[in-house]
């Protein structure tokens, strides 16, 4: 999966200021249909596509929606690389940096909206990308992997390997069976 990788994350910044000037109840939608690869730290995520719709509260910026997209993986079978569909649930509140005080409580948010009314939703991304990654990612169900003698992608095909191969260890047991 080589795409144009783009370290450009300004559309992942989003311009809140507005909102921040707005009674509570005030809100906007956000639409991300964003084709290509984008690098969030050491993550990939590609083809970000949702609606994001933010409402002002008294505390801050909420967000919700949902955000679809894929990362690269590589598959514990045959250890070809594909794209990782995944989906990021948002429901976040944002508060602006100079609402937070240092002697803030320990369960406030940990989303910020900086000076210049801007929140980062790259963190978020980067995290739910992440965690999408399965431990054991398959790139198909019916993948057939490699073969354990000479490393053949069983998917492109068939090896020339001899298929009968037996565990020394197990001939004896092997012998029972022949008898």
């Amino acid at each position: 999966m080589t795409k144009n990788t783009s370290t450009d994350r300004r559309f992942l910044r989003l311009n809140v200021g507005f909102l921040l000037k707005e009674g509570a109840g005030y809100s906007r939608d956000f639409t991300f249909d964003r084709p290509g690869t984008l690098r969030a730290e050491d993550i990939l995520i590609s083809d970000l596509k949702g609606i994001l719709h933010l409402s002002r509260t008294p505390q801050g910026i909420l967000v919700q929606g949902a955000l679809h997209a894929t990362t690269e993986a590589e598959c514990v079978r045959c250890l070809e690389s594909f794209a990782l569909p995944f989906s990021v649930d948002l429901s976040e509140l944002f508060i602006p940096v100079w609402q937070v005080s240092a002697g803030s409580p320990e369960g406030a948010s940990p989303y910020l909206i900086d000076e210049k009314g801007f929140i980062d939703l790259t963190p978020i991304l980067r995290e739910e990308g992440i965690l999408a990654v399965p431990i054991q990612a398959l790139c198909s169900p019916h993948c057939k992997g490699l073969c354990p003698q000479c490393g053949q992608n069983l998917n492109e095909g068939p090896c020339d390997c001899e298929k009968e191969h037996i565990d020394p260890r197990l001939a004896s047991l092997r012998a029972l069976l022949e008898e």
